[in-house]
């Protein structure tokens, strides 16, 4: 069967990039021809318009760090090897596809999260609307920090409401996406995890040639530079003889800065001694091989990251304040009844997958 999927692949994003990859590749098991489309950028919302400096004021903002000469290199190197290297791997194509597809499978990622400011902003194709397919599903779709009353306040409650209730099936990632799709419709969709918890990636994974124990370090880039975290991250380190590893962002008081492949990245993760993020994919790798890592939660991330947590029994990884990460990471994880939980939402993703792509 020919199937599409609509996700966020074209987004320079390690974890974008890798849910991509895994869904893709769960598709692909089950026996389908799979092709990405390109987002279809939409209508700009009042209150998140992309003014004509916008690319170089969230330059700015995040180089408003104490080296943003080599924060610059880094986000450059970033960029040119996604765009020369990744994207091209997962089949990214530049062009816009028109291809006629029986299915297509939104998500995951979040695909509904329309109070951003983002270059697509809040394009309908991305709730089903337009798309060349005798039927459109998602597949644990994300509205990220966009709630209820958001879109409400935006005046698109309704619009949205009609677009979800024409998918053929919903399935969402986190709680306030359950929610909101549930206010809309008064249906309650399907609750599925990321595909990169869904996807096992053993013949992927590239383990780094690291010899030392370290701390790897997960984030964006212009986060965790406070300097209680830094201490905090730097002191815990230092007391343990671990090097510290910091994956795609320059950092002065890290050891090493690397710019990996995707499936390197998951290697970092799987060899890592400890790890701190304060990203969902992030957290969903160190939860994935079973690490003791320690999670800050910030507000853009907190609806899905704080579910992702509390559904494997892993809130007491949030670091509330910086002093508490070391207890954080002190703590063992008994990831028992965690590794139990992956293998159901496995099955689970599978069954939903297997019984939703077909043509009655």
């Amino acid at each position: 069967m020919k199937v599409g999927i609509l996700s966020m692949q074209q987004i320079t994003n390690y974890g974008s990039f890798l849910q991509a990859y895994g869904l893709k590749s769960i598709l692909e098991n089950l026996g389908h021809d799979i092709e990405f489309i390109n987002i279809i950028p939409g209508e700009q919302l009042p209150q998140y318009k992309i003014g004509k400096l916008y690319k170089i004021k969230l330059l700015l903002r995040r180089l408003k760090v104490k080296h943003p000469i080599r924060q610059l290199k880094c986000t450059l190197k970033l960029h040119k090897r996604f765009d020369n290297e990744f994207k091209p791997e997962l089949g990214v194509r530049p062009e816009r596809n028109d291809t006629h597809f029986d299915v297509v499978v939104i998500g995951s990622d979040e695909v509904f999260n329309v109070a951003q400011t983002t270059w697509f902003g809040f394009s309908t194709q991305l709730f089903g609307e337009g798309l060349n397919a005798d039927k459109v599903i998602t597949y644990a779709a994300c509205f990220g920090a966009t709630t209820v009353e958001k879109l409400r306040e935006l005046g698109i409650d309704k619009r949205v409401g009609g677009l979800l209730q024409n998918l053929s099936s919903v399935s969402i990632r986190d709680k306030n996406s359950q929610n909101i799709v549930k206010a809309l419709t008064g249906k309650t969709p399907s609750l599925n995890v990321d595909p990169v918890i869904a996807y096992s990636f053993e013949k992927e994974i590239k383990i780094p040639e690291v010899n030392d124990n370290y701390l790897l370090i997960y984030t964006y880039p212009g986060r965790m530079n406070h300097p209680d975290e830094v201490k905090s991250i730097t002191d815990y380190a230092r007391n343990n003889k671990l090097r510290i590893i910091a994956i795609a962002n320059y950092f002065d008081w890290v050891d090493e800065v690397v710019t990996p492949h995707p499936f390197e990245v998951l290697g970092y993760f799987k060899k890592a001694t400890y790890i701190v993020t304060d990203t969902f994919h992030g957290a969903v790798m160190s939860l994935k091989f079973n690490k003791r890592f320690a999670v800050i939660v910030r507000g853009m991330n907190s609806n899905k990251l704080s579910f992702l947590l509390q559904q494997f029994g892993l809130s007491n990884r949030i670091a509330s304040t910086p002093c508490h990460l070391r207890d954080i990471l002190e703590n063992r994880v008994d990831y028992n009844s965690i590794n139990k939980i992956i293998e159901i939402e496995k099955e689970n993703t599978n069954n939903y997958l297997t019984s939703n792509i077909t043509i009655s």
